[in-house]
């Protein structure tokens, strides 16, 4: 089991100084990773707010341990050929301490940008999207022609970059973005509509339709803990790590900074 800090980038820890000494403390403190939620907004908006890739940047800079990254990037709001090219620069940058997230984002920012947040849209640009990130990250030539995105005679360099899908479960169609996936970082609400962690038995459903979507059979299962309720401890981690789960992330979006490096400063539970 490793284990991870991932935290939003905005309202209190919408400064990237105040993310890059996150993860900073966080390396110090013996944690493995250090994540960073990819929001144009939020419903209540919360000024500032940071920018993931370039606080990630810094974060690299500051850092030589842990792993980074983007968790998650919604890519039906970008445009491949550019996230592709950001990611690459992160790798060489990090010293090959990027995973990169993909998801479909949060609705709301499609549609305060007059862009539809339609589910079946958003779906299907991830699904091509994520294809067409993998052919782009291989360094060799691409020709492609879907419905959404267009390459033509395009070569970029090539980089050895992890990718990770993420979506909500109990599903009812296939994994999106999960074809040639190597990690997957599942979203479970309970009846509140709160995030919660998915238990030991919903686990094996969860990888399995993981790689029937065409994710890697031996791929990193990442779970995190939305709040004190769920806070990782080293009991807990022996069962879900027997369970298949890799990365286990304390979340630190529903407390301040300074309670975030206390709890970073204690280490992770093992």
């Amino acid at each position: 089991m490793r284990y991870g800090v991932y935290t939003k980038s905005f309202g209190e820890y919408g400064s990237p100084k105040v993310l890059r000494d996150l993860a900073v403390a966080s390396e110090q403190h013996g944690w493995d990773g250090f994540f960073v939620w990819d929001l144009l907004t939020s419903p209540a908006y919360e000024p500032p707010v940071a920018d993931p890739w370039v606080a990630l940047a810094a974060i690299a800079e500051a850092t030589s341990r842990i792993l980074i990254g983007p968790m998650v990037v919604p890519l039906p709001r970008r445009r491949p050929a550019k996230v592709a090219l950001e990611a690459g620069t992160l790798q060489e940058l990090s010293d090959g301490r990027l995973i990169l997230g993909l998801g479909t984002g949060a609705g709301w920012d499609y549609t305060r940008f007059g862009e539809s947040a339609r589910r079946k849209d958003r779906a299907e640009r991830l699904d091509e999207g994520a294809e067409l990130l993998h052919q782009l990250l291989t360094g060799e030539p691409v020709e492609h022609a879907g419905k959404y995105y267009r390459a033509t005679d395009v070569r970029m360099p090539a980089s050895n970059v992890p990718i990770w899908t993420s979506g909500f479960w109990p599903r009812t169609g296939p994994v999106r973005g999960a074809r040639n996936a190597t990690g997957l970082f599942p979203q479970i609400r309970d009846e509140a509509d709160d995030f919660r962690l998915p238990t030991i038995d919903e686990l094996a459903t969860i990888r399995a339709d993981f790689e029937k979507a065409g994710g890697n059979a031996h791929a990193d299962i990442a779970i995190w803990s939305p709040s004190e309720q769920y806070a990782p401890n080293a009991e807990a981690a022996k069962r879900y790590e027997e369970a298949g789960v890799t990365w286990w992330f304390q979340d630190g979006s529903e407390i301040p900074p300074a309670e975030l490096h206390c709890r970073i400063a204690a280490g992770p539970p093992a």
